[in-house]
This record gives structure tokens, sequence and C-alpha cells, in this order.
């Protein structure tokens, strides 16, 4: 079930990639090379102020801890900008979302949950330093082994869902998540815009036409005056709770989180008690011009849920459909990794991403700490540029860093495990997947102009998309042209 678009799915990418662009104007509130704004094209647009992590030498602290989850929002909202013709503000680029964005081929043969892959080869825009790839790779749920699911929709319904990047392509994204119930799954939807309203409470997965053709009516109109449909939606979710199963809220929008608690606090004071019931929160975003990537986020990770970014109707298919067992089966929650630097070997090291992410020693070790959650078969991956001591004999076996991932077992009554692994040879030449996310990574630090950049260029960028293997992969493949794209913005505006 979860397949059945994907035969088609390749066939029709690079059309659907090319309507996109096509049909797509200037419109208000995108940002222009330099990043900055003027008062008439200010938006309402929010994103996390990202403060980039410098070099950490060893002998002050040689572990680094760090929050892991699979949202992705970022790279789906940079790629809309860059296909109107605009070079995104910086503050959008979340680089760990860019790399969490994309599949790799790892592949998860433990009898763990998690297992990490570590590799450590050059860096492609620092010839001093060299480039440490952390991987995290869930495993797959079998369809047969799949938790029966209780989801209720909260659909943002205000005035400003109007345009067709919004409430239309929430229908259709959401008719696609509809096709894909199981017949014992349920759904209620409630929608909010002046009021909040109960459309329908507990259906089953196989009324199928019955739950489309509601989502099917929804119209746009009204203001965002305060409504409870956050309260709503977490008591229908609480009263149709499924023991052992997944219940989850779908928190669906704009960006306007009028949704009956108007401090964006105290909103996620509630929604971190609410997790505590076993029901988790995913969040979708939708159009351009009050995009509160920065809430989103934020309810996310209150909410033991993810965060995403839809912007046309095949990246709903890769949501909704392809990926849909990542999207909606946790499997590991509360999930960090430590990596520890050997300091004999590595003089120092910086984060590439995961500005926000960052735990100490104590949260690490603590059991009760909020992290990350890894839905099913999603590979999470974390970049660090380390500067080794002079001296140091690439060619020798020797332990540069090692990896222990702890996380709680959704499938086992969510007791703690931990992994641990290390990394004790060089890799002149590295792997695909290496060098794609490589490629990611200094597209991601490109377009922020990051201080650590140093020699970051575009064709290197697709220099090392070409050795990442991306042929075959259609988002690959489109993040291949999205480089050109940016590198014809650029020229254009010299």
């Amino acid at each position: 079930m979860y397949k059945k678009f994907l035969s088609v799915f390749s066939v029709i990418c690079l059309l659907l990639c090319v309507a996109g662009c096509s049909s797509g104007g200037a419109m208000k509130g995108e940002f222009d090379m330099s990043n900055s704004m003027s008062p008439s094209d200010m938006s309402q647009e929010e994103y996390l102020e990202l403060q980039e992590t410098g070099f950490i030498s060893t002998e002050v602290n040689n572990k680094l801890n760090v929050s892991m989850d699979s949202s992705n929002a970022a790279y789906s909202n940079i790629r809309k900008r860059i296909e109107l013709g605009y070079l995104p503000h910086k503050d959008s680029v979340n680089i760990e979302q860019m790399l969490n964005y994309f599949n790799y081929s790892y592949k998860n043969e433990s009898d763990e949950q998690l297992q990490s892959f570590l590799e450590l080869s050059d860096c492609p825009w620092d010839s001093e330093t060299k480039l440490l790839s952390v991987a995290i790779k869930a495993k797959d749920i079998e369809i047969e082994n799949k938790k029966p699911s209780n989801f209720v929709f909260l659909l943002d319904v205000s005035g400003s869902m109007y345009s067709e990047d919004k409430l239309p392509l929430m229908i259709n994204a959401f008719k696609l998540l509809i096709d894909n119930l199981d017949d014992n799954d349920r759904v209620s939807i409630v929608t909010y815009a002046g009021s909040e309203k109960v459309l329908l409470e507990g259906a089953y997965g196989y009324e199928k036409t019955k739950i489309s053709a509601i989502i099917s009516d929804l119209e746009a109109g009204g203001s965002t005056a305060g409504s409870r449909g956050i309260k709503t939606a977490y008591e229908l979710a609480e009263k149709y709770f499924i023991e052992g199963g997944n219940n989850r809220v779908f928190l669906a929008t704009d960006g306007d989180f009028n949704v009956g608690i108007n401090r964006p606090k105290e909103l996620e004071n509630f929604i971190s008690q609410k997790r505590q019931s076993g029901v988790y929160l995913s969040l979708f975003g939708f159009g351009t011009g009050n995009y509160h990537a920065s809430t989103m986020d934020t309810l996310a990770q209150a909410g033991n849920g993810n965060h995403y970014y839809i912007d046309s109707i095949l990246e709903a298919q890769k949501v909704f459909v392809s990926e849909i067992g990542g999207t909606l089966q946790t499997v590991a929650k509360d999930a960090k990794a430590q990596i520890e630097f050997n300091p004999e070997v590595v003089e120092k090291y910086r984060v590439i991403g995961y500005e926000n992410k960052i735990l100490t020693d104590e949260e690490f070790d603590n059991s009760e700490t909020d992290a990350g959650e890894i839905g099913a078969g999603h590979a999470t991956i974390c970049l660090v540029e380390v500067k080794l001591r002079e001296g140091v004999n690439l060619e020798e076996e020797q332990l540069y860093a090692s990896c222990k991932l702890r996380y709680k077992d959704v499938l086992e009554s969510e007791l703690n495990k931990e992994v641990i692994n290390e990394v004790k040879k060089f890799q002149a030449n590295a792997s695909a997947d290496f060098y794609f996310a490589s490629a990611v990574a200094e597209f991601g630090l490109y377009l922020r102009q990051s201080e650590f950049a140093q020699g970051a260029n575009l064709d290197s960028v697709l220099a090392n998309i070409q050795k990442g293997n991306y042929n075959g992969d259609p988002y690959k493949e489109e993040f291949y042209q999205l480089v050109l794209k940016a590198k014809e913005i650029e020229k254009e505006a010299e």
C-alpha cells in the first residue's frame, strides 16, 4: 500500500517540478541576494535565529551531545523560494533539516531500532579540516507489524488559507493520507478559524469516502480569533486513544497559531504536558507570507513529533505516500547522540547545524530529557567539522571518535537503549552517502553566508552531488537542478 505510487513517481517527478516552477511568480515577502528586505517586502514569516557553533577545543570539552529527530521542513521551504527565483533568507536555512530530507543507502541490520554509521573523510570547503559523518538509521516497520492509528486532523481554514498553495493543497495532501488508512484506523477532524468545529469523530479507516468528502468540502474564511481547537483536538485523541497504537494530532496551517492558547510558551507547555498521555503532534506548514517555522519547530519538539513543509502535491506524495512509515510510525523517542572525540588525535571540532539541539552531558545521561523522535526507516545525519592535531598519520588505524546513542524503544515499552560505535579509519575515498551529505551541508553554509564556509562554492556542491550517486533518486536529481538554479540567480544578480 505504501509503495503503490512509486511506479509512476519518478515519471511524473520532473513534470510536476517544472509545472510548480512555471506557475510561480514574484510574491510579497521574498528575499533578495543580500538577505535584506525593504519595508514594503517585509513578511510575517518567522524562523529560529540559529547561531552557528564555533570550534571547541577537545581539551576544554571532548564530548558533543545532540538531540536527533527527522524533521525536514526547511529543505522544501528553501526549494520553493529558489524555484521562484530568490535565494532564501539565511535564518530559513536549517542545515540539520536539509540533511534529514533525503534518503540514504544505510541499512539497519542490527537488532536495535537505531544503528549508527560513522565515517571520516576530507572536508570539501576547507582543506585544513576533516569531516565526520554520524548517520543514524532507524529500522523499517513491516506492514504486518504496523500499529493501528488514531489521528486527529486539526486544520486551519481561516481566511488567510485561501490561496492555491494553502487550503487547496492541504485538501489534496490529506486525501493522499486518507487513501493510505487501514480499515481499523480512527480519524477525527477539527477545523479552526473564528471558532473551532468538530466535523468528524472517531470514523474508521474503511470509511474513506466519507472522510475524504468532509476534507474536500473545506472552505477558507473568517478570522483566527481565539478558538480552543488545540484543546479539542487533544480531547478527541484521548477519547479514541488506542492502547499500544499510534495516537497523533496533525496540525496543518499557514502559520497562524491562534488555536486556543495565544501565548507561545503556554502553548508549548500545554503540548509538552499532553505528550505524557502518549499523543504525539506532527506539524505541516503550507504557503508563504506568515509561515512561523520557529514556532512549528518548537511545538514539534514539545509534542514528540516532527515538522514538515508541503510546497507541492509531489511533496505531499513524499510525506504521505512513499515515506508514510517514517512520517507516521515513530520507532525511537528521546533519541540523542553523544560523540566523544579522542583528544590525542582531534584538536578541535564544530557541529554543522543542530545549533538548537545541543545537550549538556547531564541532559544526555538523564533518561527524562526530552530529545528527538525518529520515524521508521528514516536516516538522520549529523556532520561535524574536525581539525586534527599536527603529525597525525592518516594511514594508521587509530580511534578518532566514538558515538553513543541513547533512545527509548517505542516498540518495547519505551525501555532505554544504548548503542555504541567507533570510527578508527580515515577514508580518502568516501562513500556516496558521505559525498551527498557533504554537498547538502556545503550548500547550506553557502546560503547562510557562514563565517565558517571558507572555500564553499556552488561548483564544489555540484561536484559532490555527482559523487553522491544521485542518479535515479528524483529528490537528489531535483537537488542538483536546484543548485544550478541558485547559480543562475547568483549570476543574474551580479
